[in-house]
């Protein structure tokens, strides 16, 4: 196996550790998050921004589990639902927020480009 070979795999699966890791650090946020404001129904529904708020929370979880599988696909959702999510909750801290929770779209996104960019090793099939 080439070294440039385990550099790939490595950055892969490093995104997918990472994704997993994060898809249970936030989601146990975003069950708290429904129990806080949609499990009362008593006291009426949240505002419209808690709604919008909560779905890109799960546009963002959905990312990171879908990165196990799609990366690509999982890497776009990630980023978009974080960059909605963050931004508007977070605050000052939504930059760190935000570097954490993309690092693994980040990953797969490079070992993806360079898996496209690497150069077969002799004796692998279509290659002399």
């Amino acid at each position: 196996m080439r070294a440039n070979t385990v550099w790939i795999t490595l950055l892969r699966w490093s995104a997918r550790v990472l994704a997993t890791g994060l898809f249970l650090f936030w989601g146990a946020f975003f069950l708290e998050h429904v129990r806080e404001w949609f499990l009362h129904p008593a006291q009426g529904f949240p505002p419209a921004r808690v709604w919008l708020l909560q779905l890109a929370h799960l546009v963002m979880l959905i990312g990171l589990i879908l990165m196990l599988r799609w990366e690509l696909l999982g890497s776009a959702l990630t980023i978009v639902g974080a960059l909605a999510f963050f931004i508007p909750v977070a605050g000052a801290r939504a930059p760190w927020f935000l570097v954490v929770t993309i690092l693994p779209a980040a990953l797969a996104l490079l070992g993806r480009l360079l898996s496209h960019h690497a150069v077969p090793a002799p004796g692998v099939q279509g290659q002399p």
